[in-house]
């Protein structure tokens, strides 16, 4: 199919027809096209949004308080990268109003810190598969455009940074304004495509975005700014970002609408069905609990089962049988949970109706796990003769 681009003749909603696809663009949008290249990048086939969970409506984790480590916190695939004080990480309802979103991604200190080297900032980071679509490292390396939502009490600038993590010297660094403070502002970031280094096909980490709010001392802001492909350092990370957002409990920052797309353009953003979004989540994070019950709960919710069939003796090792809802990045961390929410025990049911009993025993080993399920699971403290383990889990594979 050609879209011919005609401004004094072009019929947008007749050519979306034709094209037989819904994506959400204004007509504003495609009508600016000043080239035929840029109406194929406004206009392109399949998903437009590379970033999982970018509007923040998968929260498999639950929010969290008193962090005092990077790590993953709040909504799934952003990850926090810090140093000093502490924080509170997790979903909040106010959002640009009029664009579809439900939550942001929010960060405000619980602790203050004055530390010489601290830092702040917000990680977004993808896999070798996934990034291939750049071609990079090739003569036909892809131009492509961040946008993002983002509010803060304090007005400033702030580093917005893209690194090719497979090549940890390689980034392109560039500088935004948050203009005015507590006030909801989009973002939009487009960068030229690298034509020296390329990613490799396969699961570990690849394109890597960054958000440095804060950066002080020689540590993330001690070097010279760059504006493109170049050899990026950890003292260069920041070297944009003069907000202090370590130094009162009141401060916060919050993000949403984050979008990464092929081209020169920022459409408006993607949202998909929320199935489908927690479907891609599901890779990286899943668990048995329902989707916005956190992990560590006490419900029986979700709960899975494993029984010894032996009427009379106890046991300790028994089949799992328990596949994920999706294949995950790599075989994951797990950690499991009794129906009253302890780590890494069980709580025992007897024969009718799998009704609890009492907090069991302790789980000694997953002895056999993938990256599609658990195949059985040790018990140091033996499952009773024809009783049942209860338990809960959450599979970890992030990059």
């Amino acid at each position: 199919m050609t879209v011919r681009v005609n401004k004094s003749s072009f019929n947008i909603r007749e050519k979306l027809s034709e094209l037989g696809r819904k994506f959400g663009l204004k007509g504003s949008e495609l009508v600016a096209a000043e080239t035929v290249q840029e109406a194929r990048d406004l206009v392109s086939a399949g998903r437009r949004n590379l970033v999982y969970n970018g509007s923040m409506s998968i929260n498999q984790r639950g929010d969290a308080t008193s962090v005092t480590s990077s790590g993953y916190y709040g909504p799934d695939r952003f990850a926090t990268q810090f140093l000093g004080g502490t924080w509170s990480i997790g979903r909040s309802t106010d959002i640009p109003e009029g664009y579809g979103f439900k939550y942001s991604l929010e960060y405000s200190p619980s602790a203050t810190s004055t530390d010489a080297n601290r830092y702040f900032m917000t990680i977004y980071r993808m896999e070798g598969y996934d990034s291939q679509v750049f071609n990079y490292g090739t003569p036909y390396a892809k131009d492509i455009t961040l946008s993002f939502w983002i509010k803060c009490n304090k007005a400033g600038n702030i580093s917005v940074n893209f690194e090719n993590e497979q090549n940890p010297d390689q980034g392109y660094q560039t500088k935004q304004t948050i203009h005015q403070a507590d006030t909801w502002e989009k973002k939009v970031v487009t960068i030229p495509g690298d034509t020296t280094k390329a990613f490799t096909w396969t699961n570990v980490k690849a394109m890597c975005l960054e958000i440095v709010y804060s950066a002080f001392g020689s540590s993330y802001n001690g070097g010279t700014p760059t504006a493109e492909w170049s050899a990026l350092s950890n003292n260069q990370r920041g070297t944009h970002s003069n907000i202090d957002i370590f130094d009162s409990t009141s401060n916060y920052v919050r993000i949403t609408g984050v979008q990464l797309e092929l081209g020169r353009h920022a459409t408006e953003f993607e949202h998909r069905p929320y199935s489908e979004e927690l479907a891609l989540c599901q890779r990286y994070c899943c668990k048995s609990y329902f989707p916005e019950t956190s992990p560590g709960a006490g419900t029986s919710d979700g709960i899975q089962m494993i029984r010894n069939y032996d009427p009379n003796n106890s046991r300790s090792d028994h089949p799992a049988g328990i596949q994920f809802p999706v294949t995950m990045r790599q075989i994951p961390s797990i950690t499991l949970y009794s129906q009253n929410g302890t780590a890494n025990r069980y709580t025992v049911g007897n024969t009718t109706a799998g009704a609890y009993v009492n907090q069991g025993g302790t789980i000694s080993n997953i002895l056999l796990k993938g990256a599609s399920g658990i195949g059985a699971i040790s018990f140091s403290t033996t499952v009773p003769a024809a009783s049942f383990a209860y338990f809960h889990y959450i599979a970890e594979a992030e990059i």
